[in-house]
């Protein structure tokens, strides 16, 4: 059994919501703590444990940020993991990614790269797929990554059998991984 989960498992985006949480509960705890230390100790608020709690309170709420950002995105659902991996295995591509840009978010939850070519399935209804894919498109000119063809399905079983077309084409394997990484760092 795996402790440790990284971007891309099934498991990851639920694991680091709870250790965003705890994580959270746990700056603020320190800094209320700090806080009360010091007006107990000295029967007033004007010390130096209050600047320190004060101070404590950034990486706190930077933390909640990113606790807020995780608790948004929803994921794969586990009766749609369930007929993934059942179909094409546990380890074809990349589940829960959750995709942040200026204007929109996009909750993928199933992701295949192979060769030039990405294609992702998302349960999200609202999800723009052009908005998505011009928006990928995008991140991936910027890391001179170009001629990417990217499509978004909403489709379960339209999906699958899309990637069971994909795992038959020639790859180009350096390309898939510098795509991943991509992926990877834009997403969270």
């Amino acid at each position: 059994m795996k402790n440790k989960y990284t971007k891309g498992d099934y498991l990851y985006l639920s694991n680091k919501k709870k250790m965003e949480i705890v994580k959270t509960i746990l700056f603020f705890g320190v800094s209320a703590a700090l806080y009360i230390a010091g007006y107990v100790t000295t029967g007033s608020n004007k010390n130096y444990l209050t600047i320190a709690a004060v101070l404590g309170c950034l990486p706190a709420s930077k933390s909640m940020v990113s606790m807020i950002m995780y608790m948004k995105a929803k994921g794969c659902s586990e009766k749609a993991y369930k007929v993934i991996s059942e179909r094409i295995g546990e380890q074809v591509g990349d589940y829960n990614l959750y995709f942040t840009s200026y204007d929109k978010n996009y909750d993928m939850s199933h992701v295949f790269v192979k060769g030039m070519t990405m294609i992702a399935f998302t349960e999200n209804d609202k999800c723009s797929e052009a908005g998505f894919e011009e928006h990928i498109k995008t991140v991936l000119n910027r890391d001179a990554i170009k001629g990417v063809n990217v499509k978004v399905y909403k489709d379960l079983e339209k999906y699958l059998v899309r990637i069971e077309q994909m795992q038959n084409l020639e790859n180009e394997k350096n390309k898939e991984e510098d795509i991943r990484k991509t992926l990877y760092a834009v997403s969270l």
